[in-house]
């Protein structure tokens, strides 16, 4: 049960999270689209091995855990992730910049960038951004 100390405490929070998204002057995704995307990432978790983001409050980097069992309304909602991130909690989509899939995952695993780049534009058109040490699914712009 909610009181009004943590609702206030919400407000709040989307609040900050809108005065952050006026910054930017492009806005590449909408929550349905979002829901597409997660649904058809975890779809393809065999080529995902790891997902990173960046928050539009700061400049911190955070990382999603998706895998083939993460579901609808379990670990994904309308309008965020629920405790599937490195920070905890709930993070909702409107606040993310961007999603980064590194090409190294560490000395001896690597992504392929373009397998996962294909998945995503299957899905529809997104805004990415690729060079040889990552993807970028851009978000925001300003």
């Amino acid at each position: 049960m909610e009181n009004k100390k943590s609702m206030h405490s919400n407000d709040r929070l989307m609040k900050s999270i809108e005065k952050e998204v006026s910054k930017f002057s492009q806005h590449f995704m909408s929550n349905a689209k979002w829901i597409k995307l997660i649904d058809h990432l975890v779809d393809n978790m065999d080529e995902i091995k790891k997902i990173q983001f960046k928050r539009i409050q700061d400049d911190t980097i955070g990382e999603l855990y998706l895998d083939e069992n993460s579901s609808f309304e379990f670990d994904y909602w309308n309008t965020a992730f629920e405790g599937i991130n490195s920070f905890g909690g709930w993070l909702q989509y409107k606040e993310i910049e961007y999603l980064s899939f590194p090409k190294l995952i560490d000395r001896n695993t690597e992504q392929n960038l373009e397998k996962i780049s294909a998945v995503i534009q299957t899905i529809g058109q997104f805004h990415l951004e690729t060079d040889e040490n990552e993807l970028r699914l851009i978000c925001y712009k300003k």
